[in-house]
């Protein structure tokens, strides 16, 4: 995959709205990556215990079937990622779920978001935010200009800085995999 940039919201709704806000500005579905770890469709809070953690298996697995089949209307699939849980996506993240291996997806939103040119600590944020409940968009494939335009629409409804994300998933306990920390750029 080639470089985008990135968006994180803490909600489902959220990145869903930011979506729709590309679109209305001219970006196509294939210029926008979408997933969330909130497969109900409900405000779920971004710092908290993960979501695949919640609830019966059993009433995971009819959760995810539910927000699939709706979510197919809007072009958004539920995918479950091995030793991450169930996910909702749309865009370019879709087929890039889609062709990982078993093997590959236990560290896959984590390496996708790298292969898209995602700093690892930026990475690592963003994977455990999305597993939490919250949104990522990605914009892929597009000019400078496109980008500019792109990161103001996403600022504009709501996108928060990763260094806050960081904050608030420390203060939850959470600890970096890596143990690395984010570094002011």
């Amino acid at each position: 995959m080639a470089k985008a940039i990135a968006g994180f919201f803490r909600t489902r709704t959220e990145g869903e709205k930011a979506r729709e806000a590309l679109r209305q500005a001219g970006y196509t579905d294939t210029e926008i990556g979408f997933v969330t770890g909130d497969i109900r469709g409900h405000e779920t809070p971004a710092v908290g215990p993960s979501l695949h953690d919640e609830g019966s298996s059993e009433e995971a697995g009819t959760d995810a079937f539910v927000g699939g089949i709706i979510g197919l209307a809007a072009g958004l699939f539920a995918v479950l990622l091995p030793g991450f849980g169930w996910l909702i996506a749309a865009g370019p993240l879709v087929g890039a779920f889609g062709g990982m291996t078993a093997g590959v997806a236990v560290g896959g939103l984590y390496g996708i978001l790298k292969d898209l040119t995602i700093s690892e600590d930026e990475a690592e944020f963003y994977a455990e935010g999305v597993k939490r409940g919250g949104a990522l968009l990605t914009v892929h494939g597009v000019s400078e200009e496109r980008e500019k335009t792109a990161r103001k629409i996403l600022d504009q409804n709501g996108a928060i800085a990763v260094e806050e994300l960081a904050d608030e998933l420390r203060r939850s306990g959470w600890t970096s995999p890596s143990a690395k920390t984010l570094k002011a750029s």
